[in-house]
């Protein structure tokens, strides 16, 4: 995360802490799909993200941070 403000990497990692609990307190991103889903954190920031339930992980494939 290279020159991202502290600010914006701390909220960064405590909504990643909160996805890893719940990736479902996101919106979803595409009608009919639930395992692609977006949020927000921080004041700027946005995040996208593949949910596989099975594996019971969350890849983040796209950051926009915008402060």
């Amino acid at each position: 995360m290279k020159n991202l403000p502290d600010a914006a990497l701390n909220a960064l990692v405590e909504r990643t802490a909160d996805l890893v609990e719940e990736p479902w307190d996101a919106q979803a991103l595409y009608p009919g799909r639930r395992d692609y889903r977006h949020t927000t954190f921080g004041d700027f920031g946005l995040i996208h993200f593949h949910v596989d339930e099975q594996a019971e992980l969350i890849t983040m494939y796209e950051l926009v941070w915008a402060g």
